[in-house]
Formats: C-alpha cells, structure tokens, sequence
C-alpha cells in the first residue's frame, strides 16, 4: 500500500476505532472491486459473507474481511460456515486481510481449506490469490484517495452512497 493510504487509513483508523474501520475497509475494497470491472457486487454490512464480487469471465469470489493492527486475525466458524454456503453458489471462498502497518498490504488467501481460529497472517501466504491481490490491492488505494475526505465527514454513511451510486448491492442493519 502507498505511504499515503497507510497515513489515510491510520486516520480512519484512529478517528471511528477499529470495528467501524473494518467496516469502512470492506466497502473502500467493494469499491475497489467495481473499479476492476466486477459487475455484479454485494457488500454486507450485516451477517453473512463480507462482499461478494462477480466478473465477466465467471470469476466470482466470496470475501470475509479482516483487517487488525496485530499480527494475526479470529477467524470465526460463523465464517467458514458462510464462505462454505457461497461456495455452494459458485463462489470461491476468499478471506481477505489487511494488517494497518506502513508496509502491509491485502493478502487474499483462498481460503476453502483453512480453519477457524486465530490465523497468524503470514501463515496465510500458502493460500495467495497473487492475481486478484494484483489487480484489486492498486484499486483499493485509489478508491480510498478518491473518497477518504467524505469518509472521515460521514463514515459508512458516505461510503453506502457512493456503492449505490456506483451501482453495488448494500445491506446493512
């Protein structure tokens, strides 16, 4: 991630605490998907997998996210079990995670064999998505460039608005 994003997030960060960060990182990465050309995305502010991303070429993948200040993330049952019923839709099972620290970046592990505990992020590395990682971890800095001053005036408010603008499925509450 760009120095500037880091800086970015840390404010998010250190303004909304680290469960409404989460929240804000997975719509910025719902985004980040439309901005690949997905055409078919879900984001979830409730229950149930995180956003769930659909290509043109078939592609379409199912993402928890996580993202933590420490060196590892929970990964619950809750969402095993979640992925494994997307996968049951065609969708590739992914756990997507972002460690805020200047050098950190997302790792999006495929993740239909791993499970549920406290997940140490570079034991993930095994399970990398190089591809997707390539294609959306450009795109997230952007989309948080783009909309990081609407973001810290109005939080997910803000970024609910800019998903349904941009033509993404948004369930909350």
């Amino acid at each position: 991630m760009k120095t500037e994003t880091y800086e970015q997030l840390k404010n998010l960060h250190d303004n909304y605490g680290p469960q409404e960060f989460g929240k804000l990182c997975q719509k910025f990465l719902a985004v980040a998907f439309q901005m690949a050309g997905y055409s078919h995305i879900v984001e979830r502010g409730v229950q149930g997998v995180d956003v769930d991303a659909a290509g043109k070429k078939g592609e379409k993948y199912a993402v928890e996210v996580k993202t933590t200040v420490t060196k590892s993330v929970n990964f619950e049952q809750k969402d095993v079990d979640g992925l494994q019923k997307r996968k049951e839709d065609g969708y590739q099972p992914v756990l997507a995670v972002l460690r805020l620290d200047r050098f950190s970046d997302w790792i999006f592990a495929k993740s239909d064999t791993i499970k549920s505990g406290s997940l140490y992020i570079d034991s993930l590395r095994v399970y990398r998505l190089r591809e997707l990682e390539g294609r959306i971890c450009l795109l997230f800095d952007k989309a948080v460039k783009e909309h990081f001053g609407g973001t810290m005036r109005e939080a997910q408010r803000y970024l609910d608005k800019v998903l349904r603008q941009k033509g993404i499925e948004v369930y909350r509450h």
